[in-house]
C-alpha cells in the first residue's frame, strides 16, 4: 500500500499561483522540474527555462481559481478556473511529485478550446519575443 503523498508543496503551489506569486511557484518546484504545456511542442526543462513561461502567464491571467486538489499514488491534481480579459478557462495541472513532496514534472490542461487559443494568443503577445518554446 502506497503512503499519502506530502502534498505542502502542491498546497503551497496553488496558494502561489492563486496570488500570482512567480518565486513560490517556483519554491515548490524541482531544480530539473519539466513543464508539459498546451503552448510549446516540447516539455520545457529546468527552472531557469520555466520562469519566463511562468512570467508570461502571470502576466496575462487576471485571476486564477483553485477548485479542488486531488491526490492519488503517484500524481496529485488541481482543478481551477482561469481569467484572462473576457477569457474563460478550466484547466487542470496535474503533478508528479519527488519524494519531498516538491514537483518535478507538471502537465497543464486547458478546455474549450477557443478561449485557450484566445488566452495563448494574449500570452504570446505578453512575452518577449524568443522567450517561449514554438507553439504546435
Amino acid at each position: 500500500m502506497n503512503r499519502p503523498q506530502n502534498l505542502a508543496h502542491v498546497r503551497a503551489f496553488a496558494a502561489a499561483m492563486q496570488a500570482k506569486d512567480r518565486d513560490g511557484m517556483l519554491a515548490e518546484m524541482t531544480e530539473d522540474v519539466v513543464l508539459n504545456t498546451p503552448l510549446a511542442a516540447e516539455p520545457v526543462r529546468g527552472k531557469a527555462a520555466i520562469r519566463p513561461v511562468v512570467d508570461a502567464l502571470l502576466a496575462t491571467i487576471d485571476a486564477f481559481e483553485i477548485r479542488e486538489i486531488l491526490e492519488g499514488p503517484t500524481y496529485a491534481a488541481a482543478f481551477f478556473g482561469a481569467a484572462a480579459g473576457p477569457h474563460r478557462i478550466d484547466g487542470a495541472d496535474i503533478w508528479r511529485l519527488d519524494a519531498d513532496g516538491l514537483i518535478r514534472e507538471m502537465s497543464v490542461l486547458w478546455r474549450p478550446l477557443p478561449e485557450a487559443l484566445a488566452i495563448r494568443d494574449r500570452l504570446f503577445r505578453a512575452a518577449d519575443a524568443g522567450t517561449l518554446p514554438p507553439a504546435r
